[in-house]
């Protein structure tokens, strides 16, 4: 009987993890490791005023719920484990700068509760430059989109520095619409409240897609 010959080795399609590579929620004491890699998504989109704060709130360990007592704020980290090195990132919250707008408008605790369940906003999505290329941006964002899904969210939104062209092709591959430079994403209201726009900062575009 002859030798059987090795087989070659598996090819990993482009959106297989490496082994090495864990997708998970954040634990208590990786603040620093997170709001580092997060400083690099926020570059050029106003000023990460609250690192402190979202450093502290990782340190003290989730479930995290907004303060309208819905709508699930979610950090997601990936995990190199044969050292433990965080090499990505992704937070996604509640649409809050529009809830602050709805509340000063008078909006009732029903409708603010309603929506920061139904509507997300990609905060920060970023992944170490050594280990970028490897699927892991689109790990953490599908696992995002699973985890609100879950929570009965149906729509997410983000924003990113307008006509960047990678960017773009980033997102329309996972599905989402990218909208003109300017333009704001309608988030639809209710018979109880109306539609609220999450609108762009100078220089920037949004995406969005359904969950």
């Amino acid at each position: 009987m002859g030798r059987l010959k090795p087989g070659k080795p598996r090819r990993r399609r482009p959106d297989e993890l490496p082994a090495t590579i864990q997708v998970r929620e954040t634990r208590p004491g990786e603040g620093k490791a997170f709001t580092d890699l997060a400083a690099l998504a926020m570059e050029g989109h106003g000023d990460f005023d609250d690192r402190e704060a979202m450093s502290e709130t990782i340190d003290e360990g989730g479930p995290f719920t907004s303060r309208f007592g819905t709508g699930r704020l979610l950090f997601l980290v990936a995990e190199h484990t044969p050292t433990g090195r965080i090499v990505g990132i992704s937070s996604s919250i509640p649409p809050l700068s529009v809830l602050g707008g709805m509340e000063r408008n008078g909006a009732d605790p029903a409708a603010l509760g309603a929506t920061a369940m139904a509507y997300v906003k990609l905060r920060a999505l970023a992944v170490a430059d050594d280990y970028r290329r490897q699927g892991i941006a689109s790990a953490l964002l599908t696992k995002a989109l699973a985890v609100h899904r879950e929570h009965r969210a149906f729509l997410v939104y983000g924003q990113f520095t307008a006509k960047d062209a990678a960017l773009a092709r980033f997102y329309r591959r996972h599905g989402f619409t990218i909208h003109a430079p300017g333009e704001p994403v309608i988030l639809p209201g209710s018979s109880r409240q109306p539609d609220v726009g999450a609108s762009p900062l100078h220089g920037e575009q949004m995406f969005s897609r359904p969950i």
